[in-house]
């Protein structure tokens, strides 16, 4: 296999990722006021709240990026910024009653969008296939 065909595979993943990446930020964007990134937060906020810096972890953004993203999710109302349990200098933060309202609204409309832009395109045995891939490829595992 040539290496051209080999970055052509990949070209073509990452286009498919940026269309079906651009319908769910439309969507969120329309029906919730969201953008792709404080979905992300929202979603990875579990009910007893998070460390600041284990919500860091969680999403693909820097810790001054988030920090800024949590700010206007806070000055909309749907996270709090709480003083961390036994340690004075960390900060967790949780969503409000409207926040999860809001996280549980968007991930029925992001998951709406994957199926539409991609699921629903595939064969079940496509996406068993697909997810059999991803997952060695996740996994650092080699096909032999």
């Amino acid at each position: 296999m040539s290496r051209r065909f080999r970055v052509a595979v990949w070209r073509s993943m990452m286009e498919v990722h940026a269309a079906v990446l651009r319908e769910i930020e439309a969507d969120l964007a329309d029906r919730h006021g969201l953008s792709v990134n404080e979905f992300d937060a929202l979603i990875n906020i579990p009910a007893g709240g998070v460390g600041l810096r284990e919500l860091t972890d969680r999403v693909i953004l820097s810790q001054s990026a988030l920090s800024r993203l949590v700010d206007r999710l806070e000055t909309r109302g749907l996270v709090v910024r709480v003083g961390a349990v036994g340690d004075f200098r960390a900060v967790d933060v949780e969503l409000t009653a409207e926040g999860r309202k809001l996280a549980r609204s968007a991930a029925r409309t992001n998951a709406a969008a994957v199926e539409r832009a991609f699921a629903d395109r595939l064969s079940e045995a496509e996406l068993e296939y697909l997810h059999e891939v991803f997952s060695r490829i996740l996994g650092g595992q080699a096909e032999d």
